[in-house]
């Protein structure tokens, strides 16, 4: 399929695209939302004001008093810890704890946990706001890893761009955020009387995982979660195969595929980078993940965000069998790839394909 810039207006970016069959059609770009995830969920407006979620960045703070983080890597290495009270969305109360008072008490929540690494083009404010549409919606307990992904001075691929340097120079804390899970996991009564903790990569928060499987001491980490997602992956698929392999401190891996998915399409083709992973995949494939196409329930859909975020909001809210997937995923269940009625092994041997059922 052949892209080729039609006309700039508004702020959009139009393409047309000229199929084998001599069709056409037009595919919009929204220059501040292409390369970054849609809007939140009406799940938000259900919030109850005091509703507490637990957070970790490695943000710059600029202003202490007030928890105010911006879009800058710290450069010690460290990481803060935070709990972060709901009273609206535009009032967020962040508390700073030391890590042995973090862990106290997220350790005595008896339940499972996800911790989640969202995309590019979040604030700090943005990607809590995601994790608590995430925890209210799955009815799961969420920790948020915030990480600089938008600058307010940079639009579309320059910003998409500098994020990926984000990623690569948090290399060290990312890493140390494994470690600290890995404490959580040993310290929290939960996990010993049979309750799951999982990890959710969005979009381009995969280059974390990526990343850290290609360091040469990633064997160092002991089990740790019972799902890995790597979800809507900005990275490319060519040669996934060595690093997901890699990945050790997980009892599963789910890789989830939408082959309409607008996003990563802007991502392949504002970028010098092939198709995406969350994307199309093709074989060598990585014997230990499993692949989960959405591409029949979720496909091309307006607004175009819907087709790279479909965790939460309208998709799942249609779609049952979407919503399902997520909630045994994120809780750490073992997705039953045996039923028939919601999963189709693929001919060309890369997964499966969800059914469209609801």
């Amino acid at each position: 399929m052949n892209y080729r810039l039609y006309y700039m207006a508004n702020s959009c970016i139009f393409f047309r695209t000229i199929l084998p069959q001599n069709l056409t059609i037009i595919l919009f770009f929204i220059i501040s939302t292409t390369l970054g995830q849609n809007t939140d969920s009406s799940f938000i407006n259900k919030i109850k004001p005091g509703t507490k979620i637990y957070a970790i960045t490695n943000r710059v703070v600029m202003n202490n008093n007030n928890h105010v983080y911006i879009n800058q890597v710290r450069t010690d290495n460290h990481l803060d810890y935070l709990s972060v009270t709901y009273y609206k969305p535009d009032s967020l109360i962040t508390e700073k704890l030391d890590s042995i008072d973090f862990l106290k008490q997220i350790s005595g929540i008896n339940t499972d946990w996800l911790l989640f690494v969202h995309g590019d083009s979040k604030t700090f404010e943005q990607a809590v706001m995601r994790g608590y549409a995430i925890q209210g919606y799955h009815n799961v307990n969420v920790i948020v890893f915030s990480w600089p992904s938008k600058d307010y001075e940079l639009n579309g691929i320059k910003n998409f761009n500098n994020s990926r340097k984000n990623v690569i120079a948090s290399g060290n804390q990312f890493a140390e955020l494994i470690r600290f899970m890995g404490s959580f996991k040993e310290n929290n009564q939960a996990f010993k009387n049979g309750n799951n903790l999982s990890v959710f990569f969005h979009s381009l928060g995969n280059l974390f995982i990526k990343n850290l499987a290609f360091k040469e001491n990633n064997d160092e980490y002991n089990l740790i979660f019972d799902n890995l997602i790597i979800n809507s992956a900005a990275v490319n698929q060519k040669n996934h195969k060595p690093w997901v392999e890699k990945l050790s401190f997980q009892n599963k891996i789910y890789i989830t595929i939408n082959k309409s998915d607008v996003n990563l399409k802007g991502v392949r083709i504002f970028t010098k980078d092939g198709k995406q992973l969350g994307e199309k995949v093709k074989q060598p494939i990585a014997e230990n993940a499993y692949y989960l196409n959405f591409s029949d329930v979720v496909g091309l859909r307006m607004p175009t965000g819907t087709t790279h975020t479909y965790f939460i909001g309208e998709v799942p809210e249609e779609n049952r069998t979407i919503k399902s997937i997520y909630y045994n995923l994120f809780h750490g269940n073992i997705i039953d790839l045996t039923d028939t009625d919601t999963f189709k092994k693929r001919k060309d041997g890369v997964g499966y394909n969800i059914i469209k059922t609801n």
